[in-house]
């Protein structure tokens, strides 16, 4: 081994163990034995078509598989956008870009060409088996040589604006998955240099870096390459032993395994994605003060003439009243003391009352009858002894 193995061979492992050990950006969350970590994972089986997995690789519980019905690959989250893009073939002439939202969804935003290009006819990137996003630039991995894809909105958007050759091919070549960190790409090299091994690439540079005490088991391929953020680091093997292994790699450097499944023909995957941010509620507003109402001045009610008194009767005495109508008679004229009145016949009752009706009243009610008899009788008496009062005065007289 050179000296200058040795210094690349230094500085790989100082950058891996910053990674999966004393990171600035992951050790805040560090804390837990498994972060929860919801990644998009497209896996493509015998018949060239993939399937999207939203995988838990924290717990590795699956919560949907959906169906675009292509093959796609090379897939990275953007986080200022919330969304996975993907390179699908199949969709036309040469890769087509895609993004995946949340709910499933996938719309193609056509040919990812090289700057400069109005109308692009073939596509560089074609057979890409690694992407990531770090910021507004999406990097494609083919072959050991990196494409850098524009994502600035622009006239260059989705234009490949860089290309790198990496170096050295022994440890990029085999690389079929990379995740973005603080400027730099982490994947695993399968070659026979490799063997499992966690690399760091430059995209700025191209050089790759192997860490010496990173290493998941041997295995064909790692199609898919996550960061948790809990430090840790999660790779699918397509092939091992008859099946496909999602492995984690934790801050020690020690490998378990999450989950296994049927062997795959490819994948990839993207994430961590960030948590959707869950709306605060409403405040109650504040209830409207009450309007105190206003007292409206009453007016006094006017004042009601009092009835009129009836004029008094004559001072001439009359009959006690009856509780039963009696028919109506003409006055009795009641003589002054001081003049001697003639003889009055007794007075017929007036004609004013129907002699039917005096009839009905006298026979609805007995004692009627009876009182009309007697008041009768006592005028009677007043005459006769008023009559008789007066014949002796005129006789003391003579």
């Amino acid at each position: 081994m050179t000296a200058v193995d040795l210094v690349t061979r230094t500085a790989a492992t100082a950058a891996v163990a910053g990674l999966v050990g004393a990171s600035a950006l992951l050790a805040p969350m560090a804390a837990r034995a498994a972060e929860s970590c919801l990644v998009v994972q497209a896996e493509t089986g015998a018949y060239e078509k993939s399937k999207l997995r939203w995988l838990d690789v924290g717990s590795g519980t699956t919560s949907r598989v959906t169906d675009p019905g292509y093959r796609l690959n090379a897939l990275g989250y953007s986080a200022t956008r919330d969304l996975v893009f993907g390179v699908a073939e199949g969709l036309g002439r040469g890769a087509h870009a895609v993004t995946i939202d949340r709910d499933g969804n996938t719309q193609d935003l056509g040919p990812i060409a090289r700057a400069g290009n109005r109308l692009p006819v073939w596509s560089p990137v074609a057979g890409v088996t690694a992407g990531a996003i770090g910021g507004n630039s999406w990097y494609l991995l083919r072959n050991g040589t990196l494409y850098t894809v524009d994502l600035t909105p622009g006239e260059r958007y989705l234009r490949v604006i860089g290309t790198v050759f990496l170096r050295p091919i022994t440890l990029a070549h085999d690389v079929n998955d990379f995740a973005y960190h603080n400027g730099l790409l982490y994947g695993v090299s399968t070659t026979w240099r490799g063997k499992g091994a966690v690399i760091t690439i430059d995209p700025a540079s191209g050089k790759v870096l192997e860490a010496e005490d990173a290493r998941f088991p041997p295995a064909d391929v790692y199609g898919s390459v996550v960061l948790g953020r809990d430090g840790a680091m999660y790779a699918t093997a397509n092939r091992i032993g008859g099946r496909s292994v999602l492995y984690r790699l934790d801050r020690s450097g020690q490998v378990s395994e999450v989950r296994s499944g049927p062997p795959l023909a490819g994948s990839d995957a993207a994430g961590c994605l960030t948590a959707p941010e869950v709306p605060e509620p409403p405040k109650p507003k504040p209830p409207k003060p009450t309007p105190t109402p206003t007292p409206t001045p009453t007016r006094s009610p006017s004042p009601t003439p009092s009835p009129t008194p009836a004029p008094s009767p004559s001072s001439s005495p009359s009959p006690a009243p009856t509780p039963s109508p009696a028919p109506s008679s003409s006055p009795v004229p009641t003589p002054a003391p001081q003049v001697i009145p003639p003889p009055v016949p007794a007075p017929k009752p007036s004609r004013s009352a129907a002699p039917k009706e005096r009839k009905a009243a006298a026979e609805t009610d007995s004692h009627a009858r009876t009182k009309e008899k007697r008041r009768w009788g006592l005028t009677a008496l007043v005459l006769i002894l008023g009559g008789g009062a007066a014949a002796g005065a005129v006789r003391r007289a003579r």
